[in-house]
Formats: structure tokens, C-alpha cells, sequence
């Protein structure tokens, strides 16, 4: 058996799809959630720097279920960095 058959690519199946998807969806939920502005001045102005990185890390996630290079560690490391960054605006504004 030579190796180009064992490094064929294989489609992705629907289970494999729907945890990406959902996993998309928790992000979207739990993180939009906690880029929402405050109803302070300041809390507005830091509340769009934590919604530009919210819909950035958002689009990087869609596009990599798109391209069908979504891994799991790139999806909690962006999830740890982005609830990271609304915690410390949230808490320095």
C-alpha cells in the first residue's frame, strides 16, 4: 500500500460538522455576551473594542468551518483570549 492513499483526504462527516457548528455557536453566544458595552461613556468605548475582537475571532472561526480547517485547540484558544480581554477591559473601564 503506498502512502497517498493513507494521506487522502476523507470528507468531513455531519456528526463532525455539527460540533464544529455548535461549537461556533456557544462561542457566539457565551462571548457575545460578554462583549456587550456597558451604558457608561467608558464602558461604551471599551464595549467596541471587545465587540471588534468579538466579530474578528467570530469571522476567524466561520472561516475556518468554511475552509474545513476548524481544530478545537485554535477554538479554546481564541475563546480563552477573547473571554480574557472582556474580563480585563471590564475590568480596568
Amino acid at each position: 500500500m503506498d502512502a497517498t492513499g493513507k494521506m487522502a483526504t476523507q470528507p468531513p462527516s455531519k456528526r463532525a460538522l455539527l460540533k464544529e457548528l455548535g461549537a461556533l455557536l456557544l462561542f457566539v453566544v457565551i462571548a457575545g455576551m460578554a462583549a456587550m458595552p456597558c451604558l457608561c461613556v467608558t464602558g461604551a468605548i471599551a464595549g467596541r473594542y471587545k465587540l471588534a475582537l468579538f466579530f474578528l475571532v467570530s469571522l476567524r472561526l466561520g472561516w475556518s468551518i468554511f475552509r474545513r480547517t476548524f481544530r478545537f485547540r485554535d477554538f479554546w484558544g481564541y475563546f480563552a483570549i477573547v473571554m480574557a480581554f472582556c474580563i480585563w477591559t471590564d475590568m480596568h473601564y
